[in-house]
């Protein structure tokens, strides 16, 4: 079964330690199957603070991507 994004979440960001922090992304999916209802699924990323941001975006549209190429495939 493949299954599309219908949309992205994020929560606040979370600091865990001195020099790093976290945000859960939650993805809402949708079954192509039109059987199985809607669902969403919930990852967490972590950054450091040395990142800059573009480079913090580029790591959570990765994470979103790997997560959707691992249901999918």
């Amino acid at each position: 079964m493949k299954y599309d994004k219908l949309k992205i979440d994020l929560s606040k960001e979370t600091t865990i330690g001195d020099d790093s922090y976290s945000v859960d992304i939650t993805i809402g999916l949708h079954p192509t199957d039109n059987f199985t209802p809607d669902f969403s699924k919930t990852i967490t990323v972590v950054s450091t603070n040395s990142q800059t941001g573009f480079q913090v975006d580029e790591q959570r549209e990765e994470a979103i991507t790997n997560y959707m190429n691992q249901i999918n495939n």
